[in-house]
Formats: C-alpha cells, sequence, structure tokens
C-alpha cells in the first residue's frame, strides 16, 4: 500500500507540473490520525514558493475529486472521454477505493484513511497467502552506507570464527545478523550466496599448536576419543596457555613463530597436529550452525589464500597500486585520504589484508555477485576502507561491490571478555543458560508438558531469547546482554512472542472446524487497529531488508503481539469469525516474522 499511494501521489503532482519527485510516505503509528501520511507539500514548499498547507490543500483536493469519480461511474465507463484532467484515474482506481479519506493536517501533512473493506481485504490476503505473505519477486535497493545498490545477487559473508578459538558471544551476535539479514533479502526477492571466511592459519594458531607440543597439561593425548564440546574447551586452555607464555618469553615466541612457518610450510613435523585440531574446531562449529539453523553455501579458509594474495600483490606492485617499504608491501592509503597498510610483511608473507585481496577476486569470480555484504564488528571499518580501495584498483569490476555491515559488540553486564586470557564467554554458554532458565520457567507453570515438549520449547525459547535480543537493538549498537530479560515471557523478548504465538493456536485449535472469514461488520478499535498492522508487514519486510536492519521486524513483531494481546483481553474470539479470521492472520504474520529472524515457533507455550 505504501508503494501504490508514493504512485498515486506522485501522478498527483506531475498533473500539477511537479516531477521526478518520488513522495515519502509511512504508516502512522496511532490510527486516530489516518493510516500513513506523507510530508511531501513541506519539501515542495521551497521549490513551488507556495506555504506547505496551500499544496497540501492542492493535493487532498485532487485526491477527493478522484475517489469520488473512482466510486460514482460503471466499470466500462471511459472516464479520459469524461474529463481529460483525470485521464489518469483508470489506473489508479483500485488504490483509491481503498481510500476512505485525505486529511490535512497543519504544517503541511497529508494523513491518509484506508476503508474498513481494504483492511479486510488483506486480512483475507493473509490466509491465502500463508507462508508467502510479505514476499516479494522484485528485489528492493540496498542501502550501503550512503549509497543505494540495485543488486539483485547478494553474497553474505557472516560468522567468520577461527579455528582453535572460542566461538564466543560475539560470533553468536554476528551469525544471528548474518542469518536474518540472508532471510529479509531472500524473502524480498534477491538471490543470495551464504558464505563463512574463517581463520585457520596464524599466530593464534601457532601459540595453541606450541602449548601442546611443550605443556604437559596440554597434551592432546588426554582428550582424543573425548566429546567435542571437551575438545574444543581443551583448545580454549591451550591457546589461553601458549598466550601468556607467548607474551612473557623471547624464547616461547621465537619458537611459536617458527611453529607459523612450519603450518604454512605443511611441514609434517606439526601439520598432522594442526589438521587434527583444526578438524576438531570445524566440526564443533559445525554442530553451532545446526543448533542455530544457519547453513553455507560455501566455506572460504585464510589457508587458501596465502599463495593467491602474494601472487595479486606482486601484480599491483608492478602496476602501481602497491609499493615497496623497508622489505614490506604496503597499500599507500595516505594517498587517497586513507591509511596506509601492509599486504605482505619483510619475512613475504600474505598479511591478512593481502589474503583477502586473493579471496575477493575468487569470490566474485565463483558467484558474481553484484553486491558482497561483509558482516563484521566496529573494530575493522579503517580494514575495510582500505581494502575496498585496494580490491578496486586491482580490480575494477568490484569496485562500489562491497559493503562492511558493522555489527556492535557484545558482553555481559558483568564484564568483558578476552579468548587470550581464557576470561571468554562462550556461545554455546550462553544458549545452555538461556535453555536452562527457559526449563525453570516451563517448571513453575501449570501446564502439564511431555519431557519432549519441554525439551523442544526450551531448546527453541532459548534459541529465540538470545536471537531475539541481539536482533531488537540495532546493528551497529554495542549490547550489554541481560539473560533474565531475554528469557522473560512478558515484555520485548523472544520468548514473549513465541507465547503469543501459542497463545493464538490454542484459541484456534479450541474453534476447531469452525469458518474463519473476515466479514463485513464493522471492525471496533481493538480490531481494526491489529487489522491495519497486520496489513503493514510486507512494507516492514521490504524496509528492514532495504536497511539491512533487522531490529525494524523486531519492533513491529512486538507491537503485533501486543496488539492480538490486547485483543484477545478484551474480546471473546471464539464464535467470531471475525477474530477468528483475525487471530490466524496473526499468527500467521508473527510465524513468517519470526522465521526472517531464524526463529522456529512452538504451537504450544
Amino acid at each position: 500500500m505504501k508503494h501504490h499511494l508514493q504512485t498515486l501521489l506522485q501522478v498527483v503532482l506531475e498533473d500539477m507540473g511537479v516531477s521526478d519527485v518520488v513522495p515519502d510516505v509511512g504508516a502512522i503509528e496511532d490510527p486516530r490520525h489516518g493510516d500513513y501520511s506523507s510530508n511531501v507539500a513541506m519539501k515542495l514548499a521551497k521549490p513551488l514558493k507556495k506555504a506547505p498547507m496551500e499544496i497540501a490543500l492542492q493535493v487532498k483536493n485532487m485526491l477527493d475529486e478522484a475517489i469520488l469519480r473512482s466510486r460514482h461511474r460503471s466499470p466500462d465507463q471511459n472516464i479520459i472521454k469524461e474529463d481529460q484532467k483525470y485521464a489518469w484515474l483508470d489506473a489508479q482506481k483500485s488504490v483509491l477505493q481503498d481510500i476512505d479519506k485525505v486529511e490535512v493536517v497543519a504544517p503541511g501533512f497529508l494523513n491518509v484513511f484506508l476503508t474498513e473493506a481494504s483492511l479486510s481485504s488483506r486480512v483475507s490476503q493473509v490466509l491465502k497467502d500463508g507462508e508467502r505473505y510479505g514476499t516479494s519477486h522484485t528485489p528492493v535497493d540496498i542501502h550501503v552506507g550512503e549509497a543505494v545498490s540495485t543488486a539483485k545477487r547478494i553474497m553474505v559473508e557472516f560468522a567468520h570464527p577461527n579455528t582453535h578459538k572460542a566461538f564466543h558471544i560475539g560470533h553468536l551476535r554476528n551469525i544471528t545478523t548474518g542469518e536474518s539479514i540472508v532471510r529479509m533479502l531472500e524473502a524480498t526477492g534477491h538471490e543470495v550466496i551464504r558464505v563463512n571466511y574463517q581463520g585457520d592459519v596464524g599466530m593464534h594458531i601457532a601459540k595453541c599448536l606450541w602449548a601442546m607440543t611443550n605443556l604437559a597439561e596440554c597434551d592432546p593425548g588426554s582428550v582424543r576419543g573425548k566429546e567435542i564440546h571437551e575438545r574444543v574447551e581443551f583448545l580454549g586452555k591451550a591457546y589461553a596457555a601458549g598466550s601468556t607464555r607467548y607474551e612473557a618469553d623471547e624464547e616461547v615466541k621465537a619458537a611459536t613463530g617458527a611453529i607459523n612457518k612450519q603450518i604454512y610450510a605443511k611441514d609434517p613435523a606439526i601439520y598432522p597436529l594442526y589438521q587434527e585440531t583444526r578438524a576438531w574446531s570445524l566440526e564443533y562449529f559445525e554442530g553451532i550452525y545446526q543448533r542455530v539453523n544457519t547453513h553455507y553455501d560455501r566455506f572460504y579458509f585464510e589457508s587458501e589464500f596465502y599463495e593467491l594474495g602474494k601472487k595479486y600483490v606482486a601484480e599491483g606492485v608492478t602496476k602501481g597500486i602497491f609499493e615497496k617499504s623497508d622489505g614490506a608491501i604496503i597499500f599507500p592509503g595516505e594517498k587517497y585520504g586513507l591509511h596506509n597498510r601492509v599486504f605482505v610483511t619483510k619475512e613475504d608473507n600474505a598479511t591478512y589484508e593481502g589474503k583477502e585481496i586473493g579471496l575477493g577476486r575468487v569470490q566474485f569470480d565463483e558467484y558474481h555477485p553484484d553486491l558482497i555484504v561483509h558482516v563484521v564488528g566496529p573494530e575493522q571499518v579503517g580494514y575495510f576502507q582500505v581494502l575496498f580501495a585496494a580490491l578496486a584498483m586491482m580490480f575494477p569490476d568490484t569496485k562500489g561491490k562491497e559493503y562492511h555491515k558493522v555489527y556492535g559488540w557484545v558482553k555481559l553486564k558483568h564484564g568483558k571478555m578476552s579468548s587470550r586470557t581464557g576470561q571468554v564467554v562462550l556461545g554455546e554458554w550462553l544458549l545452555d543458560e538461556a535453555k536452562k532458565s527457559v526449563f525453570e520457567i516451563l517448571k513453575q507453570s501449570k501446564s502439564n508438558y511431555t519431557e519432549e515438549d519441554q525439551e523442544d520449547i526450551a531448546e527453541k525459547g532459548a534459541i529465540a531469547a538470545v536471537k531475539y535480543a541481539f536482533l531488537r537493538v540495532s546493528t551497529d549498537q554495542e549490547i550489554a546482554f541481560d539473560l533474565k530479560e531475554s528469557v522473560s515471557f512478558d515484555g520485548d523478548s523472544g520468548p514473549y512472542l513465541l507465547y503469543t504465538y501459542a497463545r493464538s493456536k490454542s484459541v484456534l485449535r479450541k474453534a476447531g472446524n469452525e469458518k474463519v472469514h473476515i466479514g463485513n461488520e464493522p471492525l471496533n478499535a481493538e480490531e481494526r487497529s491489529l487489522a491495519r498492522f497486520i496489513s503493514f508487514y510486507p512494507e516492514v519486510v521490504s524496509d528492514a531488508a532495504r536497511t539491512l536492519s533487522p531490529s525494524v521486524l523486531c519492533s513491529y513483531l512486538f507491537k503485533l503481539a501486543a496488539l492480538f494481546n490486547l485483543l484477545y483481553q478484551k474480546h471473546p474470539i471464539l464464535n467470531s469469525p471475525q477474530r477468528l479470521a483475525l487471530t490466524t492472520a496473526a499468527a500467521q504474520v508473527l510465524k513468517n516474522g519470526l522465521s526472517l529472524l531464524g526463529i522456529a515457533t512452538v504451537e504450544r507455550m
């Protein structure tokens, strides 16, 4: 509807002699003031040299006349012969008949009220479309910083855990954010490639392997054959021990550097241990991906691009893109208002930056994306600015097709995390703690759940609690995670949305085979509020995808749940086909929206 209203206003403005203007239209929070509003009259005041109220009243008068004409002529009557002034009316008839009235509010807002029949038809559309409601085959334009991309084929690169290190709650926010962005883009007609670039070489691994080969308490034989979580916990302890000795002892530092070179050289003295322990990490990561319902089309690894990155950087030197400096090869970012960065060290090793030159080329060659979205933390803003500039100079076909989607840090309210010291909050620990909390809440309820039901509800409730707590906050904001708040069945939380969905399904089960339809009966205040909000859903999905902002969808779902619960509390739903239809539609939209957040629903709670 928002798009239709934009088109309608655009046509009216063109009839007034104003062209090349796409009016802003937005949903109104308070239904007493209308359903949609536009401030286009205020934007045109300066170019038209008229008062905003005068412009708004002129637009309103044209709309009023067009609405009247659209309702009082036979379907086969030719409006063009009747009055050339309204030659555009035929193409806009459907949207005009959805409008009840238009009001002008100071200092120049145009407020549009929809008819009840229009709202009812949209509720019926939900019942008809089911899981397809809110999806589109026409890709939306994507906001990438201050630019707008018309990309249709988009690669989203997310998660990025390092082997031999912990999968902490920061990674959990990353994977949650990336998964939701992927699903929203797919829902709005984009072709999406899911990829994960994982660090499987580097000094952090050398530190871990040094500890395993030099410290008795870090003997890998002590955990071989044990459960995967025990082996991964062992890796974390070995890394912490190796890091501590590395910082305190120059001989250990030199020995660790030697191990790092052995890994790159695939030295048989260390490489089998490296491969074995790398496999432990990857097995563990795969378990987490499955648990949070994420999968990938391609796993990229840092080790793949060591030689390739060096090759491309060397070619860049001959092209004048990279420069030699004190034996290293750098990108002279200062020439372009950025900063200088090393891409190959004086020891002739490709840095992380150098490897990404190889990665970028391979990603474009393998999948030919129109845009690559990198979901990475804020500490890498400067890094990506330099990397994207270097890539665009090396490979002009990548220019303007790389975007860094920043997500903020995550910490618990009681402190900071550090995998170097071992003081890190694991992603799996957080999910398990949330699950324990949901179990406790279920034990206090009067419902007779089977053990299987309790396990299903607790697991899905925990995933919903953690994911929603991450996603409801604007992506670039930091989060101080509050476990108690996240698992609450009241307020703005994942479990609250699951509970609301389960409540609606319980009502529908009680209704049995009772006929569900949205009739012609007048809607009361609560019914109308819910119906209009249901009708906003496709626009919300579009806006959330356009800005890569899952928080937009979270805010909408919370308000939708509150409106349904208000209807539930104030009016009996059983034996009312209209309210049963609204309940069915609200449940469907909740399920669809939660799915786009990567959250599975439960039928009972």
